[in-house]
């Protein structure tokens, strides 16, 4: 082999090496509507915090924290596992591992894993119960997340929005108020109407959100 293809070769393999080590560096997430968040979840969980530990691997894989809960609310997943005792994230931020304080309650939406263990990470919905808004506890409670399963909630980062098809809601925040932490994410839900039609619902009525104006599809 002559030595312009070997270095060629080499410098492919570097740059294949540092695109690598980029992808197990970095954690980034798409932000998602809370609705979202519960839908795509395993388990929906309040929980309170009581303690913590680091559990090394032993087979190569990255060590994990573990998070001992005491459940005071299971808001879905009860027919995959009664009872969650413990949830489980990477150590590292970089891997997608989050921070969680004890003696705290949190609602905490993961997946199931293997042997029934409950993971959880920075791109699932975690937070402070007490930073929960009125109406996002509401929903909670009335399972109106669940109900709205059904519909689809599609991002807008720019207006105009595209206009909704039938079993859409446009999430707007991003484009409104530029942050995913908005007034739909705070307070609407998806869910569908008595003609299958999805709306943004706040306190059983239709959302003033749904008045954005959208280009023609």
């Amino acid at each position: 082999m002559n030595t312009p293809v070997t270095g060629l070769l080499l410098l492919m393999l570097l740059l294949l090496t540092l695109r690598l080590q980029e992808l197990v560096d970095g954690c980034s997430c798409l932000p998602v509507h809370p609705q979202i968040a519960f839908c795509n979840s395993d388990i929906v969980i309040r929980v309170l915090v009581t303690s913590k530990k680091l559990v090394s691997s032993n087979n190569m894989q990255a060590d994990t924290i573990q998070y001992a809960v005491r459940q005071e609310k299971m808001h879905k997943g009860f027919e995959k596992k009664k009872i969650v005792e413990d949830v489980y994230t990477a150590s590292s931020s970089a891997a997608c591992g989050l921070e969680l304080e004890t003696n705290v309650q949190y609602l905490i939406t993961g997946q199931l894993g293997v042997q029934g263990k409950v993971h959880i990470g920075i791109c699932n919905w975690i937070v402070r119960w007490d930073n929960l808004t009125s109406l996002q506890k509401r929903n909670l409670k009335l399972n109106k997340y669940e109900t709205g399963c059904s519909c689809q909630i599609v991002s807008c980062h720019s207006l105009p929005c595209s206009a909704p098809a039938k079993s859409q809601c446009v999430w707007t925040d991003m484009a409104t108020e530029k942050t995913p932490a908005g007034s739909q994410a705070k307070n609407s839900v998806c869910m569908k109407r008595d003609d299958d039609s999805c709306h943004w619902y706040e306190e059983g009525s239709a959302s003033a959100n749904e008045n954005i104006y959208y280009s023609e599809p």
